[in-house]
């Protein structure tokens, strides 16, 4: 009996080794989608090297360069297999066995090393790496990229350079009966616009991203630009609650000179109809080149925030074009109201006023998030 008792506690203790081992199966191969020109990427690889191999010297790192279409639809795959539908075509992109991250966040160094040993992380939360004065620690995910472009472009949309152009613009077509030319025109000088204004966030989108390739993480230069976004913010906040919202650029000689071409072109009589586009034209472009003091560093940090997310051309194009909607989202809707009932809405002034606030708030924000909480 005690002979038999003996041989079943070996067998017992002789298999608890493979129960465990089941259990706690490490995985040795980490798939890695990056771009030579992503500083997460960098950041990321580095942690691998110096980090993840020195404890785990067995682990096999495969890479692949998402700017090649094979590799794109690998990963399209390997979520696939995974059952993840919404997720973004952005690097770095890492799978650990059953675990996938995108982006490169402190929380991942820890739960990295969880996932290589076999456990399954993805429901634990990323990305709260800010611990605000007075406030405590905020998680914010992933900065959520669709998140950021509906608040900065919101805010970026909502200056009185802008809205007040095309108030004036509105003012002058509305002189016509006929509605097709009313959304002709307005939506002539609304499509200007946005198009130039799109052309300058794909520049700054470049700008960072060349400077990414150069000198590696950017973060450092993206807070800078959101810091001295924020001190302009806050001054022309002050400066609006005082004497109330005003365009300083709509003085200056060549706003003057588009204003007075425009209103010429449609108060003479028998203008061609090509002079009139001309003159529309003319004034949404120069006008959305001397407004940009209005909304300085929020375009430019948004470009930065792009670059520094290591994103395909594709998603950058996608998120640049997200952006200019919520830009010209209030335009679009007084547009829409002048149309319908032939008159111009004008919201409060004192609303301008604190959209400034908000957008100081922001800038703060993202500033304290890439100089201190990055």
């Amino acid at each position: 009996m005690i002979k038999k008792a003996i041989l079943t506690l070996s067998i017992i203790f002789l298999l608890i080794p493979f129960f465990g081992f089941a259990e706690s199966q490490s995985w040795e191969t980490v798939y890695l989608f990056e771009d030579s020109r992503c500083p997460d990427c960098a950041r990321q690889k580095e942690f691998i090297e110096e980090v993840l191999l020195e404890k785990y010297p067995d682990l096999s790192v495969v890479t692949y360069q998402i700017n090649k279409s094979e590799n794109q639809q690998l990963l399209r795959e390997m979520m696939k297999e995974r059952g993840v539908e919404n997720y973004t075509m952005m690097v770095p992109t890492t799978f650990i066995g059953d675990n996938h991250f995108q982006g490169f966040y402190s929380e991942d160094r820890s739960l990295m090393k969880k996932a290589i040993e076999g456990e399954y992380v993805m429901g634990q939360e990323r990305g709260c790496v800010i611990d605000i004065p007075f406030i405590g620690e905020v998680c914010i995910g992933n900065l959520s990229l669709p998140l950021l472009a509906f608040v900065i472009g919101s805010l970026d949309g909502l200056n009185v350079c802008s809205i007040g152009a095309l108030i004036l613009i509105l003012m002058i077509v509305l002189s016509f009966e006929s509605r097709k030319k009313i959304i002709f025109y307005g939506g002539l000088f609304i499509l200007t616009a946005v198009s130039i204004y799109g052309v300058l966030v794909f520049a700054w989108t470049a700008l960072f991203e060349a400077l990414a390739t150069f000198i590696g993480p950017i973060n450092i230069i993206i807070g800078i630009a959101a810091l001295f976004g924020g001190v302009y913010f806050l001054k022309q906040f002050i400066k609006f609650l005082k004497y109330g919202p005003t365009c300083g650029s709509s003085s200056s000689k060549l706003a003057v000179k588009a204003t007075e071409k425009v209103k010429k072109a449609f108060e003479t009589e028998g203008s061609k109809a090509l002079v009139l586009v001309f003159s529309v034209m003319f004034f949404a472009a120069v006008i959305t080149l001397v407004e940009l003091p209005c909304s300085f560093g929020l375009p430019m940090v948004y470009g930065g925030i792009l670059a520094n997310a290591g994103l395909s051309w594709m998603g950058y194009v996608f998120y640049i074009v997200l952006y200019l909607f919520f830009y010209m989202l209030v335009e679009l809707i007084i547009f829409a109201g002048a149309v319908i009932t032939k008159e111009v809405w004008i919201a409060e002034s004192n609303l301008i006023t604190w959209v400034y606030l908000a957008g100081t708030i922001v800038l703060f924000f993202l500033s304290y998030y890439y100089l201190i909480g990055f």
